[in-house]
């Protein structure tokens, strides 16, 4: 994160009279040089010892340097002590609007051309070292431009126990150590861990205010390359939940008329830095993917102007972080969605949505598929790294499509913009968990925390860092054969055979055998990321050729090498036969009886 040092040097005129200096004050710029070697020690709890071994040579004949002063943009800041090469160095410290000035008075006065002030300041900083769930995050802040400054070498210790290292950025210049002008491009972002497991709790309400029976939908955070999601409950469950081509989690409801409903969930979600091995998705449709939609206006000139001018996604998401400013009076306010081609005309009065919407606009007019993801993104520093959809917090954050590696790529240029230029290009981190992603659509799904019941105050989206190591659990298909138990040879008879996934993650692949005897039908199918309790279901037609068969049939269904099989009976086309003939036969009998009985009855009668 672009946190800067300030520094300011004192300096003080030495005029030689009589064998005595009178200290006038001057300007410190182009009187001295700086050389800094600077140390960052951060121990098994997260504090950090930062030690400067510092240099200050005269340039002129007539100076020397009375005070030091650094300004940190931290207040968690103690056990300060500065020396020199024989005593103790005094030190005045402050501290206001959330920083600490560190001012030393020196007690030897140096004059002379080339000579030089050697002097050690030493503090412990809170703030250097951050533990976020499972991941230690170190920024390490950057040092304001000051021609001054000739050299200025950074080097980091980090304890075994914070596990591997995830990330740093940027790399060491040479030798481990880091180099002025990396210092003065925005210090140094890192983390370490291998993954980042949160636990949500999420609240959907649905109303039907219609007069008829409908079916409504709700956005669950779906699995991608970057994070895996396990439902823990979810309650009521839904009819089914459906995959769409951008990858949501779609569970299904019906809704009678006026019919409320309030959904709970519960899930565990685990978050990686790096795609997870092995992953990777179908090409997206390309004419879809960079067409003009609401708020991404790729047919507008002014729009593919930008476009012609920065054809790649590093260009464009360098464009967009550097042009837009972040407008932080907008996030406690009720935003309105701008889109990007308003966007271009008031660019400092920016937030998430309209970096985002910028981005996706130009790389669809670049013809580079791009798309939205919402959801929610873990700060500790709002003004750094801040959210800026309203309902309950939410963030968002482009993607384009990378052909090369098969893989929608995550972006974030409004922390770039708001950080001061950590890079979200490379990589994102360990906080961004994805709601909802918009492609096909720019504003559908909606994603959690946007149905919210009328008056409620509390919160819909609650997310902590899980305690526990994360476990996926088994995946479990169960198959259910829905078919009649009675077929008759010369007739269809239908029915089908439905795979659930019982089971709160994702079921990677499922092979499917559907076969039966003793007519020969044979399905076939391979189905890929099967949403938490999804149903997939497949119609099965059956015709007995032979009209005078009996006996059984069998369907037997596989799934992933488990088979489940059902017996029906098969009964001959004359058996439809055999009741009517009897009815009849019986109806004959008995007009015959009566008839008999009738003729009977006349002829008794004559006779008397």
């Amino acid at each position: 994160m672009k946190k800067h040092f300030y520094i300011f040097l004192y300096w003080s005129i030495g005029v030689l009279a009589y064998l005595f200096i009178l200290p006038l004050p001057a300007s410190a710029s182009g009187e001295f040089q700086a050389d800094y070697n600077v140390q960052y020690a951060i121990s098994p709890y997260g504090v950090t010892i930062v030690t400067q071994n510092i240099t200050l040579t005269n340039k002129q004949t007539n100076l020397y340097p009375q005070k030091y002063s650094i300004i940190i943009d931290s207040t968690k800041i103690k056990n300060v002590i500065a020396y020199d090469s024989n005593q103790i160095v005094p030190t005045d410290i402050s501290q206001k609007d959330g920083k600490t000035e560190i001012i030393l008075t020196f007690n030897d006065k140096i004059v002379g051309l080339g000579k030089q002030l050697a002097f050690t300041l030493r503090f412990e900083n809170g703030d250097i070292a951050q533990q976020n769930g499972s991941i230690w995050e170190v920024n390490i802040p950057g040092v304001a431009p000051d021609a001054d400054i000739a050299s200025y070498n950074v080097s980091l210790s980090v304890p075994q126990s914070f596990g591997p290292n995830a990330y740093m950025t940027p790399l060491p210049a040479s030798g481990g150590r880091w180099n002025r002008e990396q210092m003065m491009a925005g210090g140094i972002s890192g983390a370490y861990g291998a993954s980042q497991t949160f636990d949500l709790h999420l609240s959907y309400y649905l109303e039907n205010t219609r007069v008829t029976t409908e079916r409504s939908e709700i956005a669950l955070p779906p699995d991608t390359a970057y994070q895996t999601v396990v439902i823990e409950s979810l309650d009521p469950k839904p009819t089914t939940v459906t995959r769409d081509p951008d990858g949501n989690w779609l569970a299904q409801y019906t809704l009678f008329p006026g019919a409320r409903l309030s959904i709970e969930a519960s899930l565990h979600i685990n978050v990686l830095l790096h795609p997870k091995d092995g992953y990777a998705q179908d090409p997206p449709d390309q004419e879809l993917y960079t067409s003009a939609q609401k708020y991404w206006e790729a047919d507008n000139p002014q729009i593919q102007a930008l476009a012609k001018k920065y054809t790649t996604p590093r260009a464009i998401y360098t464009y967009v972080s550097q042009t837009l400013g972040y407008d932080y009076t907008r996030v406690s306010q009720t935003p309105i969605r701008r889109g990007a081609l308003l966007t271009t005309n008031s660019p400092k009065n920016s937030i998430c949505m309209e970096f985002t919407d910028l981005f996706i606009a130009i790389a669809r007019a670049a013809g580079i598929p791009a798309r939205e993801a919402v959801g929610y993104a873990y700060t500790t520093n709002s003004r750094l790294r801040p959210l800026s959809l309203v309902a309950d917090v939410l963030h968002s954050w482009p993607e384009y499509y990378d052909s090369e590696q098969k893989l929608w790529m995550p972006v974030d240029p409004t922390w770039a913009n708001t950080t001061g230029g950590v890079n979200y290009f490379d990589k994102l981190d360990f906080n961004h968990i994805v709601f909802a992603i918009y492609g096909k659509l720019s504003n559908y799904p909606y994603p959690a925390g946007f149905y919210r019941k009328n008056g409620k105050t509390t919160k819909d989206v609650t997310v902590t860092f899980a305690t526990g190591k994360f476990i996926q659990p088994t995946s479990k298909l169960a198959t259910v054969i829905s078919f009649p138990k009675l077929v008759t040879a010369g007739i269809t008879s239908r029915g089908t055979i439905t795979v659930e996934n019982t089971a709160g993650s994702t079921v990677p692949s499922a092979s499917i055998i559907i076969q039966s005897t003793p007519v020969d039908v044979a399905i076939t199918k391979t189905e890929i990321n099967i949403p938490p309790y999804a149903k997939l279901t497949y119609p099965v037609t059956v015709t007995i050729p032979n009209y005078f068969t009996g006996g059984t049939g069998r369907i037997a269904a596989a799934v992933n090498g488990e088979t489940q099989q059902y017996v029906f009976a098969i009964q001959p086309i004359t058996a439809y036969f055999i009741v009517p003939t009897l009815c009849f036969g019986g109806i004959l009998v008995i007009l015959l009886i009566l008839t008999i009985r009738k003729a009977r009855l006349w002829k008794h009668r004559r006779k008397h």
